[in-house]
């Protein structure tokens, strides 16, 4: 038996997409459960539509919303998605034949890529494109889960697309309602501590919608950072060097800034400036060039005025995230 859990909030807009997606698959689940955060548009009204089984959670994260559908899944194969996706016809089907593969081990999770969505925005394709080069995380394990094509066993697994086998699942449930973000990381975590595999197949895709505008990305670079923060306190590891370079790169910055205003004379004030003037020509050249580069490649004339943008947004707002949640930590 298998069951489909969506966590849900106010998506109406993509969930019907969604949910025709999984009814239209070649092996048909046996349950799809919808898990809402109190949605106040029509998310519930299209959940009905399609016979969904609906269930409310109160804790007001995607990990309690998880906790919640795992308790009422009847399935021994647990299948989670997002409600901004959109699964290819044999998604379930290509999860569930992994499952059966040989293996060096006892796989208890499959997980596969999660796509931009066939008819992107432009916001959306360029999101993208970021997510592909280096300064926008392209050696990171999510971005790894979008462009690597290679069957692999990995270190975690994309919530927004993975199908567990619940009887392991269970022997490290709940997921951590403490957590922002990062929840799917711990409990993959917890799952690879305990001896288990999970194992990437590039032939379950999902199409999951990107950030359409600033805000969007803006928010999710914050809350994402917070969550690496997070995960980092509980576990005490998963946080790289390379997360920690854009706070390092604005905390220089600003020191440098503030060192140039209060310098005790002329000719130090001189060395500062053109050490700052040096130090922020580098960055602009940095974004400048990956921004070109990527340009060419998609052929989209507006991702030469829209990476740069991009870039300082997700860098910025991801230091502000790490910053907030390190200074929050040291409170404690």
């Amino acid at each position: 038996m298998i069951s489909i859990l969506i966590p849900t909030y106010n998506n109406a807009k993509t969930l019907k997409e969604c949910l025709i997606s999984v009814q239209n698959q070649t092996k048909k689940p046996d349950e799809i459960i919808i898990i809402d955060g109190h949605s106040k548009d029509e998310t519930v009204e299209i959940a009905e539509e399609f016979g969904c089984k609906i269930l409310f959670e109160n804790g007001g994260s995607r990990a309690a919303a998880c906790n919640v559908g795992i308790l009422q899944a009847q399935g021994e194969i647990i299948i989670f998605t997002d409600s901004d996706c959109i699964a290819k016809e044999d998604w379930i089907e290509t999860l569930v034949e992994a499952f059966s593969e040989e293996h060096e081990g006892i796989v208890v999770a499959i997980t596969g890529p999660n796509i931009e969505y066939p008819n992107e925005s432009t916001f959306g394709k360029a999101v993208s494109a970021v997510y592909q080069s280096f300064i926008g995380g392209s050696w990171s394990e999510q971005s790894q889960s979008i462009f690597n094509k290679k069957k692999r066993y990995v270190s975690s697994a994309a919530g927004c697309n993975v199908a567990y086998k619940k009887e392991y699942l269970e022997e490290v449930m709940p997921f951590n309602e403490s957590l922002i973000t990062a929840e799917d990381t711990d409990i993959n975590f917890r799952l690879i501590r305990k001896g288990y595999l999970l194992f990437f197949t590039p032939d379950a895709v999902v199409f999951h919608q990107r950030p359409q505008n600033f805000k969007s990305l803006r928010n999710k670079s914050k809350k994402y950072a917070k969550g690496k923060i997070q995960f980092f306190r509980v576990h005490r590891t998963g946080l790289e060097f390379w997360h920690l370079i854009p706070p390092l790169h604005y905390i220089t910055l600003i020191l440098l800034g503030i060192s140039f205003l209060f310098g005790i004379c002329s000719f130090i004030q001189h060395i500062l400036l053109y050490i700052f003037s040096g130090y922020v020509g580098l960055y602009i050249v940095i974004l400048l060039f990956y921004s070109v580069i990527l340009t060419i490649k998609y052929k989209k004339a507006k991702f030469l005025y829209l990476l740069p943008i991009m870039y300082i947004i997700g860098h910025i707002w991801w230091s502000i995230g790490i910053l907030q949640e390190i200074f929050k930590s040291n409170e404690k």
